[in-house]
């Protein structure tokens, strides 16, 4: 019975020792060693300057710029850029395909066109980009960073020029309001309008000015050519009725000429 025993225990050991240690199969279960385990993925940066963008790759959203990540799958992959300022219509995106290879290391860089929108009190100035001449207000235009393209310069016809920064755009729009040109103070000390708006103030009275004398005109010819009619119709004088004639011709013409100024006068004042 000793004996049956004693080689049972014998044969259990030399099973064990024959086997090696239980846990050595379990260091290596999973985990991939050696210098080719970083090639089975890609690594990307993204960087957009001194904007701000979220990052979308293959619709998902993963962060905002400056992004990078070492753990992209090999293969193509769809990117896309949206600005995160959203206080603007004129926000815009980027949209772009990527395809990396095991192990690929590589680094983007992208720069968002910036629109803009320049407005102005009164409206219809010329708006100049260095020596170009872009439009005139309102106005949506590209904006490409003043260093490149030079200073962006409004100017109207009786109204100071003015330098617009792009600093000045708020959520992509610039609102200026012109200040008109005046002369240096008078010999009086009071301050006067500057040539331009000195001669559209007198173009103004002289237009006013014969509007008002033709009407009173028409009226007074009118008003004596009823009175011959009455005395022609009732003494039935030839002089009565030629001075009648007279008198309406001279009230159609003073009505013309009234009528001629006041087209002038509105044209001016809607023109101002």
């Amino acid at each position: 019975m000793k004996l049956c025993t004693l080689a049972a225990f014998a044969l259990i050991a030399s099973s064990a020792i024959a086997s090696g240690p239980a846990t050595s199969g379990l260091a290596t279960t999973g985990i991939a060693t050696g210098p080719d385990s970083s090639r089975t993925f890609a690594s990307l940066s993204i960087s957009t300057g001194a904007d701000t963008a979220w990052v979308f790759i293959d619709t998902v959203r993963l962060g905002r710029t400056p992004w990078r990540s070492d753990s992209l799958s090999p293969g193509t992959h769809r990117l896309r850029l949206v600005e995160t300022d959203v206080s603007s219509w004129l926000t815009g995106s980027i949209v772009d395909t990527v395809v990396l290879s095991p192990g690929e290391e590589r680094s983007l860089r992208y720069t968002f066109e910036r629109w803009v929108t320049i407005i102005t009190d009164p409206s219809g100035a010329v708006v100049r980009i260095g020596d170009s001449l872009a439009g005139t207000t309102p106005l949506v235009l590209l904006a490409r960073g003043e260093a490149e393209r030079g200073p962006i310069l409004v100017e109207k016809q009786g109204f100071e020029a003015t330098t617009v920064p792009l600093s000045a755009f708020q959520g992509g729009i610039s609102r200026t309001i012109l200040k008109k040109i005046w002369q240096p103070e008078g010999p009086d000390g009071s301050v006067t309008p500057g040539d331009d708006a000195g001669r559209n103030s007198l173009r103004l009275y002289v237009v006013g000015g014969a509007t008002l004398v033709a009407g009173v005109a028409a009226a007074y010819f009118k008003i004596k050519a009823d009175g011959r009619n009455a005395a022609f119709l009732e003494t039935g004088d030839p002089w009565q009725g030629s001075e009648t004639r007279r008198l309406d011709t001279a009230a159609a013409v003073a009505l013309a000429i009234m009528q001629v100024n006041f087209a002038l006068l509105t044209y001016f004042l809607l023109s101002e």
